[in-house]
């Protein structure tokens, strides 16, 4: 391939990673996405009075029960380095930069197997297709979920390396401090290790235990966790919502993502098997990731759904979009190694099908990085305003840190109640069916923002949802319907 080419190919890729945080940039306001957010902001407040103990202490205590959330603080630690000031928006922006370095190591294993460098167009477009990346638009998403997966490659990438095998396996045992579903890593590194015959079995399964009881002391269960049934029944779940998981990265559908999920399923069983074969270090590459993540499906699967009702419908949240992005990709990857399978025709041909897919990835998430955007900017005002939030549950202390801290300063963005309404139109509501528990959910024309209006004061305001023409209002929000006046702002 001559240079011309290869600039060409570089310069298709700039583009796909310069449209990524363009939009990044275009559709994120200096605002919390969701409530996990807000962890950050409390850490960056306190930690200039953190003495040594109290910064390892926080550093690695519990969030949510289950997460250390070690290595995100550390970001966070150095961020506060730099800035003075906590920008939501400017630490997930940064954060993304670090999904560029998976492009390095796919990049390597491309050339190391003598495969077509024009697939790298392909990979950087399904790691950067828009639909997959909508958790990575979220603080909490990019720094648990994004930097864990990064993780997870590099290492795997050390580990099908036989040069760098040996810092691979030691390095893993670290992958609990970028998320809990390192822990799942560690059991199948020592399956690796026993398949190799490899004489570092022991001391890692030693250090490997070490590590999870660590990573466990101090652990208190939450009192909520419903009844999971029985083992049968659990691990019949446990498959299904596995399946579920990664099939519904590509459709969010209960029965099409069951027969997609077992597609990838059986694909990622043949790629372990075809590296059984062939020894193919790209293969090994592609089959620590698909376990990994099927491993993530599972125990997702059981932190979140619930056996005894059946319920999966977690698995399809848009929070986890960053795991079924990346099965899609190794999925792709694996699939253009010479060594994989035979295809009828030549496998320069499966760019078309990648590429279709990042274009229909792409028509599909305007309209959501709009609500996005939308929302944000409601969540913002709400809180400026009116010291509360539609989306997620605000407490005094999120209020307190936002207001009081000195660290934050709202966005420009906001929506001024006063202002706002002197040529607004006045509308009504649709009732629509609850789907949601604890949710009202009513019908509306147009797009942009309402302004609940009660006793002729400005009360809320609410995100129209472009996609379902509706918006949602939490229960325990109380406000009367036939006392209320709705008014609607148009936004960009």
């Amino acid at each position: 391939m001559n240079k011309t080419q290869l600039s060409l190919i570089v310069a298709i890729c700039s583009g796909i990673i310069l449209a990524h945080f363009y939009q990044l940039s275009t559709y994120l306001i200096n605002f919390p996405n969701c409530g996990d957010d807000y962890l950050f902001l409390a850490y960056f407040t306190d930690l200039p009075r953190f003495t040594v103990a109290e910064f390892w202490s926080r550093t690695v205590e519990f969030h949510s029960y289950i997460h250390r959330c070690i290595s995100t603080r550390l970001f966070t630690a150095v961020y506060a380095i730099f800035r003075s000031a906590f920008d939501f928006k400017e630490l997930t922006i940064l954060a993304n930069l670090l999904s560029m370095s998976i492009i390095y190591p796919l990049a390597k294993l491309l050339k190391r197997n003598n495969v077509n460098p024009w697939h790298m167009v392909a990979l950087v477009g399904l790691l950067y297709a828009p639909n997959g990346n909508l958790d990575n638009f979220a603080l909490i998403g990019v720094l648990q979920h994004s930097i864990s997966l990064i993780f997870l490659i590099w290492i795997s990438y050390l580990i099908s390396t036989e040069k760098s095998r040996s810092w691979g396996i030691w390095l893993s045992l670290l992958y609990p401090m970028f998320g809990t579903e390192g822990l799942a890593f560690i059991p199948c590194i020592i399956l690796l290790l026993i398949y190799m015959r490899d004489s570092r079995i022991w001391i890692y399964s030693l250090c490997g235990a070490l590590v999870i009881y660590v990573y466990f002391l101090g652990y208190a269960s939450p009192a909520t966790i419903p009844s999971s049934g029985s083992l049968l029944s659990k691990l019949i779940f446990t498959i299904k919502g596995t399946i579920v998981f990664v099939g519904g990265a590509v459709k969010k559908d209960l029965i099409i993502s069951l027969i997609i999920g077992g597609l990838f399923l059986i694909n990622s069983l043949f790629v372990l098997w075809k590296y059984h074969k062939t020894k193919n270090s790209a293969l090994l590459f592609s089959g620590l990731i698909l376990s990994q993540i099927l491993a993530v499906g599972a125990m997702i699967t059981l932190g979140r759904g619930n056996a005894q009702a059946g319920d999966i419908g977690a698995l399809f949240s848009e929070r986890f979009s960053s795991y079924g992005l990346v099965f899609i990709l190794i999925t792709y990857f694996a699939a253009i190694q010479p060594d994989l399978y035979k295809l009828p025709v030549a496998r320069h041909w499966l760019l078309i099908p990648a590429l279709a897919w990042f274009g229909i990835s792409s028509i599909l998430a305007v309209p959501k990085f709009k609500n996005l955007h939308t929302r944000l900017i409601a969540d913002a005002s709400n809180a400026y305003y009116f010291n509360t939030n539609t989306f997620y549950r605000m407490e005094d202390r999120e209020i307190t840190l936002l207001k009081k801290s000195g660290n934050y300063t709202f966005p420009a963005e906001i929506v001024s109640p006063a202002s706002m309404t002197r040529n607004a139109q006045t509308i009504k509501l649709s009732p629509l069916p609850a789907y949601e528990q604890g949710i009202n959910e009513f019908g509306i024309s147009g797009t942009g923002i309402l302004l609940v209006e009660q006793s002729n004061k400005p009360y809320l305001f609410l995100p129209i949802n472009s996609l379902s023409h509706s918006i949602k209002i939490k229960k325990d929000i109380p406000f009367n319907q036939q006392m209320s006046r709705f008014v609607l702002i148009p936004t960009n």
